[in-house]
Protein backbone atom coordinates (compact mmCIF):
# COMPACT_ATOMS: atom_id res chain seq x y z
CA UNK A 1 0.00 0.00 0.00
CA UNK A 2 2.70 1.93 1.18
CA UNK A 3 4.74 1.43 -2.37
CA UNK A 4 1.79 2.37 -4.58
CA UNK A 5 1.02 5.82 -2.63
CA UNK A 6 4.83 6.78 -3.15
CA UNK A 7 4.68 5.84 -6.92
CA UNK A 8 1.30 7.51 -7.43
CA UNK A 9 3.15 10.78 -5.96
CA UNK A 10 5.74 10.12 -8.58
CA UNK A 11 3.21 9.92 -11.41
CA UNK A 12 1.30 13.11 -10.33
CA UNK A 13 4.95 14.33 -10.13
CA UNK A 14 5.46 13.53 -13.87
CA UNK A 15 2.15 14.92 -14.47
CA UNK A 16 2.21 18.27 -13.33
CA UNK A 17 5.94 18.58 -15.17
CA UNK A 18 4.44 17.38 -18.14
CA UNK A 19 1.43 20.22 -17.86
CA UNK A 20 3.69 22.67 -16.96
CA UNK A 21 5.90 22.34 -19.79
CA UNK A 22 3.11 21.84 -22.21
CA UNK A 23 1.53 25.00 -20.59
CA UNK A 24 4.16 27.01 -20.39
CA UNK A 25 3.91 28.48 -16.83
CA UNK A 26 5.75 31.54 -15.81
CA UNK A 27 6.92 31.93 -12.72
CA UNK A 28 9.60 34.07 -10.86
CA UNK A 29 12.87 32.24 -8.87
CA UNK A 30 12.40 34.38 -5.93
CA UNK A 31 8.45 32.99 -5.21
CA UNK A 32 9.81 29.62 -5.43
CA UNK A 33 12.61 30.40 -3.15
CA UNK A 34 9.90 31.87 -0.87
CA UNK A 35 8.10 29.11 -0.87
CA UNK A 36 10.61 26.48 -0.33
CA UNK A 37 11.90 28.47 2.51
CA UNK A 38 8.50 28.14 4.04
CA UNK A 39 8.73 24.31 3.31
CA UNK A 40 12.11 23.70 5.08
CA UNK A 41 10.88 26.04 7.88
CA UNK A 42 7.82 23.47 8.35
CA UNK A 43 10.62 20.71 8.14
CA UNK A 44 12.47 22.15 10.92
CA UNK A 45 9.19 22.84 13.18
CA UNK A 46 8.17 18.86 12.79
CA UNK A 47 12.05 18.26 13.37
CA UNK A 48 11.56 19.49 16.90
CA UNK A 49 8.64 18.44 17.71
CA UNK A 50 8.34 15.12 16.45
CA UNK A 51 11.44 14.65 17.65
CA UNK A 52 10.59 15.75 21.32
CA UNK A 53 7.56 13.15 21.28
CA UNK A 54 10.09 10.58 20.29
CA UNK A 55 12.63 11.75 22.93
CA UNK A 56 10.14 11.76 25.81
CA UNK A 57 7.36 9.30 24.90
CA UNK A 58 9.31 6.78 23.64
CA UNK A 59 12.47 6.88 25.27
CA UNK A 60 12.58 2.83 25.70
CA UNK A 61 12.76 3.07 21.57
CA UNK A 62 15.59 5.25 21.98
CA UNK A 63 17.61 2.65 23.92
CA UNK A 64 16.94 -0.31 21.86
CA UNK A 65 18.32 1.92 19.15
CA UNK A 66 21.58 2.99 21.03
CA UNK A 67 21.86 -0.66 22.21
CA UNK A 68 22.76 -2.67 18.77
CA UNK A 69 22.40 -5.96 21.06
CA UNK A 70 19.22 -5.42 21.84
CA UNK A 71 17.61 -4.01 18.12
CA UNK A 72 17.30 -6.80 16.48
CA UNK A 73 14.64 -7.90 18.96
CA UNK A 74 12.94 -4.40 19.67
CA UNK A 75 9.73 -4.06 18.90
CA UNK A 76 10.19 0.04 20.20
CA UNK A 77 7.15 -0.40 22.31
CA UNK A 78 6.04 -1.70 25.88
CA UNK A 79 2.38 -1.48 24.27
CA UNK A 80 1.92 -3.07 20.85
CA UNK A 81 -1.37 -0.13 20.32
CA UNK A 82 1.49 2.43 20.30
CA UNK A 83 3.28 1.41 17.52
CA UNK A 84 0.86 2.80 14.64
CA UNK A 85 1.84 6.35 16.35
CA UNK A 86 5.67 5.74 16.35
CA UNK A 87 4.97 4.91 13.09
CA UNK A 88 3.44 8.04 11.91
CA UNK A 89 6.00 10.14 14.64
CA UNK A 90 9.08 8.43 13.05
CA UNK A 91 7.15 8.65 9.26
CA UNK A 92 6.58 12.34 9.44
CA UNK A 93 10.11 13.45 10.57
CA UNK A 94 11.44 11.11 7.45
CA UNK A 95 9.56 12.92 5.41
CA UNK A 96 10.36 16.31 6.39
CA UNK A 97 14.05 15.33 6.22
CA UNK A 98 13.52 14.36 2.43
CA UNK A 99 11.99 17.79 1.94
CA UNK A 100 14.60 19.67 3.75
CA UNK A 101 17.50 17.53 1.85
CA UNK A 102 15.54 17.59 -1.80
CA UNK A 103 15.72 21.67 -0.96
CA UNK A 104 19.19 21.44 0.53
CA UNK A 105 19.78 20.49 -3.11
CA UNK A 106 18.09 22.53 -5.45
CA UNK A 107 19.89 25.60 -3.20
CA UNK A 108 22.97 23.73 -4.44
CA UNK A 109 21.69 22.92 -8.30
CA UNK A 110 20.62 26.87 -8.17
CA UNK A 111 24.53 27.76 -7.77
CA UNK A 112 25.82 24.96 -10.08
CA UNK A 113 23.27 26.03 -12.84
CA UNK A 114 25.02 28.93 -14.27
CA UNK A 115 28.54 27.08 -14.46
CA UNK A 116 26.53 24.11 -16.82
CA UNK A 117 27.19 25.26 -20.38
CA UNK A 118 24.78 22.80 -22.13
CA UNK A 119 21.61 23.70 -19.12
CA UNK A 120 21.10 27.21 -20.88
CA UNK A 121 19.19 25.42 -23.71
CA UNK A 122 16.99 24.39 -21.45
CA UNK A 123 16.37 26.61 -18.92
CA UNK A 124 12.69 26.88 -19.39
CA UNK A 125 12.13 22.76 -18.86
CA UNK A 126 14.73 22.75 -15.66
CA UNK A 127 12.18 25.61 -14.20
CA UNK A 128 8.95 23.99 -15.28
CA UNK A 129 9.97 20.72 -14.19
CA UNK A 130 11.29 22.24 -10.51
CA UNK A 131 8.17 23.55 -10.07
CA UNK A 132 6.72 20.56 -10.18
CA UNK A 133 8.83 19.07 -7.92
CA UNK A 134 8.59 22.16 -5.21
CA UNK A 135 4.77 21.15 -5.88
CA UNK A 136 4.71 17.37 -5.39
CA UNK A 137 7.71 18.27 -2.13
CA UNK A 138 4.68 20.10 -0.78
CA UNK A 139 2.15 17.59 -0.96
CA UNK A 140 5.56 15.44 0.55
CA UNK A 141 5.22 17.64 3.78
CA UNK A 142 1.71 18.39 3.62
CA UNK A 143 1.27 14.19 4.48
CA UNK A 144 4.03 14.68 7.04
CA UNK A 145 1.91 17.32 8.75
CA UNK A 146 -0.89 14.94 8.41
CA UNK A 147 0.83 12.42 10.23
CA UNK A 148 1.63 14.40 13.00
CA UNK A 149 -2.08 15.55 13.58
CA UNK A 150 -2.68 12.14 13.37
CA UNK A 151 0.05 11.05 16.27
CA UNK A 152 -1.66 14.17 18.12
CA UNK A 153 -5.23 13.00 17.86
CA UNK A 154 -4.02 9.44 18.62
CA UNK A 155 -2.33 10.51 21.66
CA UNK A 156 -4.81 12.28 23.36
CA UNK A 157 -7.23 9.71 22.33
CA UNK A 158 -5.21 7.37 24.46
CA UNK A 159 -5.03 9.88 26.99
CA UNK A 160 -8.47 10.47 27.53
CA UNK A 161 -9.37 6.52 27.28
CA UNK A 162 -6.85 6.37 29.82
CA UNK A 163 -8.14 8.64 32.08
CA UNK A 164 -12.11 7.25 31.78
CA UNK A 165 -10.73 3.87 33.02
CA UNK A 166 -8.95 5.23 36.28
CA UNK A 167 -12.09 7.43 36.68
CA UNK A 168 -14.21 4.10 36.28
CA UNK A 169 -11.49 2.15 38.55
CA UNK A 170 -12.17 5.07 41.01
CA UNK A 171 -8.41 5.44 40.77
CA UNK A 172 -8.80 9.55 39.15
Amino acid sequence: MKNMAFFSSLVLLVVFAIVFIVSDVRYSYADLKSFTDLLLNVSGAIFTVMGIWIAFLYPNALRKIVDPATLAVADFTEDRSETSRLNYVVGSVLKSAVVALAIITIGMLRVLFPLLPSAAGHALWIKQILLAFVIWLFLVQSSALFQVIVANISFLNDLYSKRAERSVEGQY
